[in-house]
């Protein structure tokens, strides 16, 4: 062996030794994780809920898979476990029994009140984050790792009173189903009507199980007021046919949510909402959007689905992105730390496809309540003030 072999030989032995002793002082790396977190979701992917079901279940997966190609959280990826409780409390129990025991899912999904009341206690027990879809804040504000996303019963109250205002009408009837949604609603109604200088001159409600609503069309029915204000969003398409029918098209209409049902969405329907001239409160966005991140979202949608989105699946779609960025500092190799998630979520500021979110000190969120009307066969957006 030559001299300078014998010295490279000897720099490689020395280097390879220098580089054993700095691992041994240094310790093990820190190990990488494969482990996904599992996000569980109790959805109504069939029965008379399922067009909101199947359209949350397409935006989780859009935003998991649009984070899961830029690399995950931590290196970790996103994983959708989704059961279908069909609309029904019992199936919902059953459901989260299995994703908290069986699948051991590290963040819980619900929409609906009545699903979420069903699951929460069960969720509690198990210390997990749960973000939820429902007009009701109640269930936000009794526990610390459960978050709200969705409109707001008493913010859509409030944003009709300053739309028959601004629409210069000072004296209203109010038609309302008997709910505990609606009852929030009138309340912020009548509280900003108030306000506004609004006399509410008449009241009349039914039983949200009620098929027919001539009854009380035609109690309101008469002079002396200037518009009618409605929380009947169950009802729309039965209410407008008899509107129509009872000679009452022409009285303006305040409404909330109204195509909200696809049975309240038809082309008639919108004939009957044009005619009318009808303005509800809405949320999200329009059909018709100049915004660029609901535009864009849109269309990702759209072209991934085949059909347009509403509202509820870019509200669940941005729920995942600011539940990834509370992940990135409270997440390990194999667990997630809720406390820090809720800390780390309540420090919400994004604006995303469903537009602005932040969070209220009851972990409800704050929403942009949007006003919208049929123009030219379209459910386009108005100004509130």
């Amino acid at each position: 062996m030559s001299k300078a072999l014998k010295i490279i030989v000897g720099l490689i032995i020395v280097a390879v030794v220098v580089w054993g002793g700095y691992t041994l002082l240094k310790g093990p790396s820190e190990p990488v994780s494969t482990e996904p977190i599992k996000i569980g979701a109790t959805l109504a992917l069939s029965g008379n809920l399922a067009y909101l079901g199947e359209i949350e279940k397409n935006g989780l997966i859009l935003a998991i898979n649009e984070i899961n190609s830029a690399g995950g959280i931590n290196g970790r990826k996103l994983i959708l476990i989704a059961e279908d409780n069909q609309g029904d409390a019992k199936n919902a129990v059953t459901n989260i029994i299995k994703l908290l025991d069986i699948n051991n899912v590290d963040i819980v999904f619900s929409a609906f009140t009545h699903i979420t009341n069903a699951v929460k206690n069960l969720v509690a027990e198990k210390k997990k984050i749960m973000i939820y879809a429902s007009t009701v804040k109640d269930i936000a504000r009794e526990n610390e790792l459960f978050f709200r996303d969705y409109f707001d019963a008493e913010d859509n109250g409030r944003a009709i009173a300053k739309l028959v205002n601004k629409n210069g009408y000072k004296t209203v009837k109010f038609l309302t189903e008997v709910s505990d949604q609606c009852a929030l609603y009138e309340k912020a109604l009548t509280e900003e009507a108030q306000k506004l200088n609004i006399t509410v001159v008449q009241k009349e409600s039914y039983l949200t199980t009620e098929k027919d609503l001539r009854t009380p069309l035609l109690k309101l029915k008469g002079s002396g007021f200037d518009a009618i204000v409605m929380c009947t969003w169950r009802h729309e398409s039965i209410l407008m046919k008899q509107l129509k029918e009872l000679g009452m098209i022409n009285i303006p209409t305040f409404h909330w949510v109204a195509p909200f049902l696809p049975a309240a969405d038809t082309s008639d329907m919108r004939q009957l909402f044009a005619e009318n001239k009808s303005i509800t409160t809405w949320y999200g966005f329009g059909e018709k959007t100049s915004k660029e991140k609901q535009a864009q979202f849109i269309k990702k949608y759209t072209d991934k689905y085949g059909s347009k989105p509403s509202p509820d699946a870019a509200y669940i779609y941005d729920d995942i992105y600011i539940l990834a960025n509370a992940l990135k500092n409270c997440s390990s190799v194999n667990s997630i730390d809720s406390q820090c998630a809720a800390k780390a979520l309540m420090k919400t500021d994004y604006s995303g496809a469903g537009g602005k979110l932040t969070f209220d000190s009851n972990r409800a969120s704050n929403r942009e309540v949007i006003a919208i009307t049929v123009i030219d066969g379209v459910w386009q957006e108005v100004p509130i003030d």
